[in-house]
């Protein structure tokens, strides 16, 4: 069995490296790949976006471990989930209820720990009990409900002109993914033309691709565009936006994790 790993460890420190010598060590034969450890510290968003947008590239079976904002306590406990074939082992802080959205898991284990235990400790020793083949209702006890999150929502303006977001992630490239999807923004567009809103710019068309893009501007410069990424969610970005190059979409606009975006339907 995989475990895949993502955190807001960072990499500068040693606690990734401990984490996976924690699950070495209780199971030698343990395939680890790391999605991500880079999410902004106590980020639940990100983690939430960054784990959807991963988890389905991987085999069915696969074990997904997400330590962020991971303090365990009474409020908030280690629960086991398993959804569309995939585990996913992570505190009840939001992170789960975010991920699976309005869907229902096949179950929710809230695990057994001992207030004191290391928390990395405990999850890496789970992590090995689990792909070593024991019952995973051994671990804990079935309960009903993920702890549930108020995420960042969408709001639509009661006069239907107008759908207010924020950016939740931030990618390598600079890109801002928003919480607007495509199905809310079909829903109310209706044919209508519109304008996106962020800081001070403006967009008024979106791209189904940067090729797309690219083609309709064939002189290859880099401009600001809008699409819908493989998750439908509506991001902006610069046409091949290098920080060290012009620039990207978070530090050319000054766009940041949590901005608010809007859409203007005229």
């Amino acid at each position: 069995m995989i475990i895949t790993l993502t955190s807001d460890f960072g990499l500068k420190d040693h606690y990734v490296g401990s984490l996976k010598g924690l699950i070495y060590s209780g199971f030698p034969q343990a395939t680890i790949v790391d999605v991500s450890h880079l999410i902004l510290p106590f980020a639940i968003h990100q983690a939430a976006y960054v784990v959807r947008a991963s988890y389905r590239s991987f085999p069915e079976g696969t074990l997904h471990l997400i330590l962020v904002d991971a303090e365990i306590h009474s409020q908030n406990q280690p629960v086991l989930v398993y959804w569309n074939k995939h585990y996913f082992l992570c505190p009840d802080n939001g992170i789960l209820s975010l991920l699976i959205q309005n869907e229902s898991p096949e179950f929710i284990i809230s695990l057994n720990f001992e207030q004191g235990e290391d928390v990395t400790a405990f999850f890496a020793k789970t992590a090995c009990k689990i792909i070593g083949g024991q019952s995973v209702f051994e671990l804990g006890n079935t309960i009903e409900k993920l702890k549930e999150f108020q995420p960042l929502k969408a709001i639509v303006s009661e006069d239907n002109k107008r759908i207010t977001g924020n950016i939740i992630y931030i990618d390598h490239y600079g890109n801002a993914v928003s919480n607007i999807s495509r199905d809310l923004f079909e829903q109310y567009r209706n044919g209508r033309p519109f304008e996106i809103l962020f800081r001070n710019y403006r967009i008024n068309e979106v791209y189904n691709s940067y090729a797309e893009y690219f083609l309709k501007n064939t002189d290859g410069k880099g401009g600001k565009l809008a699409l819908f990424n493989s998750l439908d969610l509506l991001e902006i970005a610069v046409y091949k936006g290098n920080p060290r190059s012009g620039g990207t979409a978070s530090s050319l606009f000054g766009i940041e994790y949590e901005s608010t975006i809007s859409v203007q339907f005229l």
